[in-house]
């Protein structure tokens, strides 16, 4: 009995033992299946590497500019990434460089961070070495106070310069109108459109910055308004422009009544062309003449490709002695290009158009800008059911760019 109880009491404890095992090998059996050996973990399938830390991602974005003078220009942005940052570095480069490549870029400051984002901004002002016209990309590079808990990407660029340019919606609220029920229109209404439109390409896609000489549908300068001030005070819109490099007066043209043998507001399409007409600071200035160039090139074609014109090219000028005097017999002419004027007063030196004597007596050279014909029923069209005025502004905002040297991104606009 009591060999038959030892044996008995083996058999259980050999039971148990296997029983044991079992349950080690099902559960290795399993942690093999979900990816683990006896020699190690590994959560990534056979043949591949482990995962890395991931680790987020810090990038300086929604940097903006002002230009403070000819030879400063202001960069801002917000502290939002003060607490993950150490410091930021303000990065610039030639526009037309190489932005892929690390030479390109020169670091004109440093910003401490002070680690904490309270909603307030950076700001560093870059003194440029002199006051030439340049334009720049900027962009800021953060260093992450945490390596292993982030990393620091290239901060997002964007142009800018020290130019300032003034661009004048040409005369007022309901000026112009011409009484179409198929498709109405009022220049000073869409001068206004037009200008807000230049002045968002010039910034975004060109890194200009603009003063507006209105931005509303009224204007008042001097206690003179609207008809009071283009009736007999309009060199106060040019004087505006004091401090800027370029003035810019928008308009659209007209002809003389039953130009062309047709109706007044039924002229063909012949007669559409960009007329650049010139103060007498402009006429004196090869630079300045490369922008009246440039603009009237890309108008020509823009108007062209648009299907409001017969002739997509433009006349320029290679200095003061090639500009013609304005005429009417040339203003209505068809199946002509466009070009560069002047147009002086009887005394021969002064300038014709108040706007742009104004710009004149400030020393700014100026030019007005026409760049179609409203007479014209298809332009008319054109602004009633298209984007008329985001095309010539992008042309605009192109030629200008060109003329002064500077780039123009994503074609201007």
């Amino acid at each position: 009995m009591a060999a038959r109880g030892v044996a008995k009491q083996v058999w259980a404890l050999g039971a148990c033992v296997a029983v044991l095992l079992a349950l080690l090998a099902a559960l290795t059996g399993c942690a093999a299946g979900a990816g683990h050996s006896a020699f190690g973990s590994s959560s990534a399938p056979a043949g591949t590497a482990p995962a890395a830390n991931v680790r987020a991602t810090v990038q300086v974005t929604g940097l903006s500019f002002s230009r403070v003078s000819r030879t400063q220009i202001a960069l801002t942005w917000l502290d939002a990434l003060d607490a993950e940052v150490a410091s930021y570095r303000v990065l610039r480069a030639d526009a037309a460089a190489d932005v892929d490549a690390d030479a390109s870029w020169a670091c004109v400051a440093e910003v401490v961070s002070d680690g904490a984002a309270t909603g307030a901004a950076h700001t560093v002002v870059d003194e440029l070495v002199d006051d030439a016209l340049r334009q720049y990309r900027y962009r800021v590079d953060a260093e992450v106070l945490e390596p292993d808990a982030h990393r620091a990407e290239p901060g997002e660029a964007i142009l800018a310069s020290n130019a300032l340019i003034c661009v004048d919606p040409g005369h007022f609220a309901g000026a112009n109108e011409v009484d179409d029920p198929a498709a109405p229109y009022c220049e000073g209404d869409f001068t206004l459109e037009l200008a807000r439109a230049l002045a968002d390409d010039l910034r975004r896609t060109c890194g200009i910055e603009v003063r507006l000489t209105r931005s509303t549908g009224d204007i008042a300068i001097d206690g003179y308004a609207n008809g009071a001030l283009d009736g007999g005070h309009i060199a106060l819109r040019g004087e505006l422009a004091a401090g800027c490099d370029l003035f810019l007066s928008l308009h659209t043209n007209a002809n003389l009544d039953n130009a062309n043998g047709c109706p007044t507001f039924e002229q063909p399409l012949g007669i559409t062309k960009p007329v650049v007409i010139a103060n007498t600071c402009a006429a004196a200035s090869p630079a300045a003449l490369e922008v009246a160039n440039a603009v009237g090139e890309e108008l020509a074609a823009a108007s062209a490709q648009a299907g409001i014109a017969t002739c997509a090219e433009f006349d320029t000028v290679a200095g003061a002695g090639e500009l013609r005097a304005w005429s009417d017999a040339y203003n209505d002419e068809v199946n002509v290009p466009g070009t560069v004027y002047v147009r002086l007063r009887d005394d021969g030196a002064s300038d014709y158009y108040g706007v742009l004597r104004g710009a004149a007596e400030v020393g700014v050279p100026g030019f007005i800008i026409e760049h179609g014909f409203h007479t014209v029923p298809a332009m008319r069209e054109r602004t009633a059911t298209g984007d008329l005025a985001g095309t010539w502004a992008a042309a605009d905002a192109r030629g200008i760019a060109r003329g002064l040297g500077f780039v123009c991104e994503n074609g201007g606009r």
